[in-house]
Parts: structure tokens; C-alpha cells; sequence
């Protein structure tokens, strides 16, 4: 049997009757765009002043002031974290002042038939906890000697006296403290006055 070369007609794919397909023409086909219809993407748009807009644009401009937004709340919230721990590490500090306190009046309260060692042992635990503290920012305030400040400290009494002049502070009773700057407690003191008379 051999084989033929055809009638030269395509196969028959379609069913008969179906409407002969329309052929479209080669090169490039121009279509007219109505404003607000998307073109690659982008929609044209006709300000008010006459300018055109795109949607990109406008997208570009809302990112653009989210960024900014995002940028402003992200600083207030590490300035608000920044607060909170410093705010906490000055209450920690402020309740470890009692312990200071007693750690000084147990050495100045110790009598001459306490241990040496004790003694020694209380005074390095004391110079350890103001040291440490220290470093972290707590401020001793003793102001003997100055000239009595209300802001910074207490007078508990009022002593006559003529050998300093006048609102010296001649004793502390408690110091005081700061924490980085920051009043924790004002100093407890004696306050001098001139002599009645």
C-alpha cells in the first residue's frame, strides 16, 4: 500500500457549521484607553490642577508616610522601654538603701567585744554593695560641712552653734542618695543657727 500525500486540505478538527475564525492583523493594534482604565499596571488619573497622576505614584507617597509613621512609633516606643527600665532599676536601687542603712549602723553600733573579723566583714560587704551600686549610677549625698540645700536636704534639727556660720550643716544624721542624677532620698541633717543672746 502506498502512501498518499493528501488532498493538500487541513484536517477537519471542528465540527461542521462552526463559524470560520476570523484572522487578526499582523503588527501592532492601537486601543484606545479611557482615563481610569489600568494600563500595564499603572491608572492614569487627571488631578485637579490638570496634572496626571499615576497609581503608583500614590502608592509611593502612602508608603512613603507609613514608613515614616512606622519610624516615629518605633522611637517613642525604645524612648518609653528606655523609661520603664530606668524607672525599675531606680525603685530596685531606692529599696536597697534600708540594707545600707543598717549595714552602717551595725558598724557604728559595734562594740569592743565584737569579733575583729565581723567588724571587717560587715565594712567589705558594705564597700562592695556602694561600689557595685556605684557603677550603675547611685550617688552618695553627704554634705557635711556645705551649706544646708532644701532641695537635697532634711534638716531634722536645728543645733546654736558659733563656730560655723549660718544653715551649715554640721551633722548627717542619714545620707542621702542620688541615681543617675535622679534625688532617691535627701539627706537627714543638723542644721546650725547663730547663737540667741
Amino acid at each position: 500500500m502506498s502512501k498518499g500525500t493528501g488532498s493538500g486540505k487541513p484536517p477537519k478538527d471542528k465540527e461542521e457549521g462552526a463559524p470560520p475564525e476570523q484572522e487578526l492583523p499582523e503588527g501592532d493594534v492601537e486601543v484606545d484607553v479611557e482615563p481610569g482604565i489600568e494600563v500595564e499596571g499603572d491608572v492614569v488619573e487627571t488631578g485637579d490642577d490638570g496634572s496626571e497622576t499615576t497609581e503608583s505614584e500614590e502608592l509611593l507617597d502612602s508608603l512613603m508616610r507609613l514608613k515614616a509613621d512606622f519610624e516615629n512609633y518605633r522611637k517613642r516606643m525604645m524612648r518609653e522601654q528606655t523609661r520603664i527600665v530606668e524607672t525599675a532599676e531606680a525603685d530596685l536601687v531606692k529599696r536597697l538603701l534600708p540594707v545600707i542603712d543598717n549595714l552602717e549602723r551595725a558598724l557604728k553600733n559595734a562594740g569592743e567585744g565584737e569579733p575583729q573579723g565581723l567588724h571587717e566583714g560587715v565594712e567589705m560587704v558594705l564597700d562592695q554593695m556602694i561600689e557595685v551600686l556605684g557603677k550603675e549610677g547611685l550617688e552618695v549625698v553627704d554634705p557635711q560641712g556645705e551649706q544646708f540645700d532644701p532641695e537635697h536636704h532634711e534638716a531634722m534639727m536645728v543645733v546654736e552653734t558659733g563656730e560655723c556660720t549660718e544653715d551649715t550643716v554640721i551633722d548627717v544624721v542619714q545620707r542621702g542618695y542620688r541615681f543617675r542624677g535622679i534625688l532617691l532620698r535627701p539627706a537627714m541633717v543638723s542644721v546650725s543657727c547663730p547663737v540667741k543672746g
